[in-house]
């Protein structure tokens, strides 16, 4: 288990560009035995003690940006348009209180799934952005090397209990006569096809599309090509024979699914870091990236817009259950 936990935070590496975050939204929902995901997601967020403990004030005090190392505080205009970790976190606490609130109306006061936890918020970021353009963080590449910290472990798998529990969320189960519970109708699919009528995924494919497509074009970017070409000096001059900072590690002999980073990976990650800060090569892609992002929004604003509004409402509903519950 140990080894496919961390082969499964080592593919998170081979993700260039983009991380869409709509796949890091069913991260919860995918740890959860019954409550299956539409698409593979990012890992299971960590639990806390609950939304209410959170408070609602605390929405918009959710990092957008890394908090640490050369991408320290970089967002980008598409990010306006796309699904965010803090909206992951809000959206799952509104689902989870409303699971717990549909299945307290059937007897089922203790129904414990997990909750999101803040950091998880702060992770999710750090690994979006702070990879975007390979590893950024010095302190982390001197720890961990290319390997993602485990400082934000994996949560607890968890389903509901079997027989009754699991009849009244999923609303299938011998338990169950004519779509009643103890004499009493039960919502279709149960409570969890409650919340999800209430509170659907919200999603940004249009979003995603284009900031994946725009990516790859700003590799194109001549500040970029330049940058990098720096880099990739500066790398040979420490040793280091790279092409580019987002080289898939295996071919390079580095496997990010071992237990833990040896000296070797270190050595080549933290000159990695050293090379970018060197060369500005995080802040000048950065540049390139913003400025073919805002191209590309005002080329297809009319999609993005339309698609921003169904997002908005989506999520409008979702904090306005968060600030509820939280009071």
């Amino acid at each position: 288990m140990q080894g496919n936990a961390h082969a499964e935070r080592g593919l998170v590496l081979k993700r260039i560009g983009t991380v869409a975050v709509a796949a890091v939204l069913v991260a919860f929902v995918a740890g959860c035995g019954a409550q299956k995901a539409d698409e593979p997601g990012q890992g299971v967020v960590k639990i806390d003690s609950g939304v209410a403990t959170a408070g609602g004030a605390l929405i918009d005090t959710l990092p957008a940006a890394p908090t640490k190392g050369l991408a320290k505080g970089l967002t980008l205009p598409l990010h306006t348009y796309t699904i965010s970790a803090a909206d992951g976190y809000v959206w799952h606490a509104a689902v989870r209180e409303q699971w717990r609130s549909c299945m307290a109306r059937y007897g089922f006061a203790d129904f414990g799934p997990p909750s999101p936890s803040l950091e998880s918020v702060t992770a999710q970021v750090d690994t979006a952005m702070g990879r975007r353009y390979g590893i950024s963080d010095l302190d982390k590449a001197k720890k961990y090397g290319y390997h993602l910290p485990d400082d934000a472990p994996e949560a607890p798998y968890w389903e509901p209990a079997s027989g009754a529990e699991t009849a009244v969320f999923t609303g299938k189960g011998p338990e169950l006569t004519e779509g009643m519970y103890q004499g009493k109708a039960l919502p279709e699919d149960g409570c969890r096809g409650e919340a999800r009528r209430m509170f659907p995924m919200p999603q940004s494919p249009e979003g995603n599309k284009i900031e994946a497509q725009v990516f790859k074009d700003s590799r194109a970017d001549a500040n970029v090509v330049a940058a990098v070409e720096k880099w990739a000096s500066c790398m040979k001059e420490k040793g280091f024979e790279r092409k580019d900072p987002l080289e898939e590690l295996d071919t390079l002999g580095i496997s990010v699914s071992s237990p833990s980073a040896g000296e070797e990976e270190i050595r080549q990650a933290v000159a990695d870091v050293e090379c970018k800060q060197e060369t500005r090569l995080i802040s000048l892609w950065h540049e390139g990236e913003k400025r073919h992002q805002q191209r590309a929004i005002a080329s297809e604003k009319a999609k993005l817009d339309k698609e921003k509004s169904a997002k908005d409402a989506v999520m409008g509903k979702a904090r306005k259950a968060y600030e509820d519950a939280a009071r």
